[in-house]
């Protein structure tokens, strides 16, 4: 059976001398994807999404990961490096990424792109409108700051959110879960 996709949707059970696969239900993939673990970097500093995990009932873990802020689990499964989201908590922090960080920073983004993980950036407090017209306190030009997201969006595929603190852990959450239901049902 080493020619059958490994996907944790498809099951292969045996019957006498034939093996059968089957797939699971939509409520058996339901349940199952309640399962799903959100992994927390150890180093990350913000605990509002810890907090929505804890308050919604999300089961999550805390321990280093090696690309990303989050990323999420399923069983034994890790899709640590399938999918990861990166945080940031405002267009300053975003900033300093940018300048005084950028090395460190681009390095976690090449890591990501040469094991071909999916990145998101999601940077709270903020939106486009506040790049565009400098709304924040660092001294990176705006037209620079547009630049730099932008071209990295396509150089490393990084899909760019932005998003109020109480609504980050709601969106990691849902970006995991549809990507694990993703997973499971295509492949």
């Amino acid at each position: 059976m080493d020619g059958l996709p490994k996907n944790p949707f498809l099951f292969l059970y045996t019957k006498g001398e034939e093996n059968i696969i089957t797939k699971l239900t939509e409520s058996e993939l339901k349940e199952k994807l309640k399962g799903i673990t959100i992994i927390a970097d150890s180093r990350e500093q913000q605990t509002h999404v810890i907090e929505y995990c804890e308050k919604n009932k999300v089961p999550h873990i805390v321990r280093k990961l090696e690309v990303g802020d989050y990323s999420c689990m399923l069983g034994d499964t890790t899709f640590e490096n399938d999918i990861i989201c990166e945080r940031k908590n405002s267009i300053d922090e975003l900033a300093m990424c940018f300048t005084s960080e950028r090395l460190r920073f681009e390095r976690e983004f090449i890591r990501a792109r040469a094991y071909n993980i999916k990145p998101y950036l999601i940077i709270e407090n903020a939106t486009w409108s506040d790049i565009f017209i400098g709304n924040y306190r660092s001294k990176l030009n705006s037209k620079s700051l547009v630049s730099s997201l932008l071209s990295w969006a396509v150089r490393y595929n990084v899909t760019i959110l932005f998003c109020r603190p109480e609504e980050t852990a709601r969106i990691i959450h849902g970006i995991f879960y549809y990507y694990v239901r993703e997973r499971l049902t295509n492949g």
